[in-house]
């Protein structure tokens, strides 16, 4: 069995840049377990423990779903989050991210597509995934234990516009010594970039 998910990959600066961040919100967030670079990314839906025999058939629906879509163009603002929201023992520092507002809706629609190859290849984690609410982020770091009660307002520095050019399908790997998750990318889809 492998434990797969689709999201949108992020390029080797944004990356490198955002895996900076995590360290220095230990005193907000507690002891963090920080996220690689390269595990960086903006998850779109969970699919959940797929056979291995059954791989194929995600690879071919996911390029079917994402065939001529247009690439979303995403934000972020600086704005950190606990998640989840309002919990005494949130799990994640994550990046926030939003879609530059152009009535497109890009990225709902790349939301979409996923989810219906998650319900085309009757993944197990669909109904789950389909009920959570669908906040854009980059999860930056797990947090190890409750964070200090109460904190402000989180903000990364980081500001930043970029099109998101590329969905994956990523594969979740536990052998991490902290405990934590390292991600496989498997294989990838150009999305179509609209002309300014």
């Amino acid at each position: 069995m492998k434990r797969l998910f689709l999201a949108i990959a992020l390029d080797e600066d944004l990356a490198r840049r955002l895996a900076r961040v995590a360290p220095g919100f230990e005193e907000e967030c507690g002891p963090l377990a920080v996220h690689d670079e390269e595990d960086l990314h903006l998850t779109l839906s969970f699919l959940g423990e797929v056979d291995e025999g059954d791989v194929p058939g995600v690879i071919r629906s996911a390029a079917e779903e994402f065939r001529g879509l247009f690439a979303p163009e995403l934000q972020l603002t600086g704005a950190l989050e606990m998640l989840p929201l309002g919990s005494m023992q949130p799990r994640a520092l994550t990046a926030v991210v939003s879609e530059v507002v152009d009535g497109a809706e890009r990225l709902h629609a790349l939301r979409n597509r996923a989810q219906q190859v998650a319900l085309s290849r009757r993944c197990a984690a669909y109904r789950g995934d389909r009920r959570r609410e669908f906040r854009p982020h980059v999860t930056l770091a797990r947090l190890t234990e409750a964070p200090p009660q109460p904190h402000g307002e989180l903000d990364s520095g980081v500001v930043r516009t970029w099109t998101g050019a590329e969905v994956a399908l990523y594969e979740s790997i536990a052998d991490r010594a902290d405990g934590g998750r390292r991600y496989r990318q498997l294989e990838s889809w150009g999305l179509a970039v609209a002309p300014h």
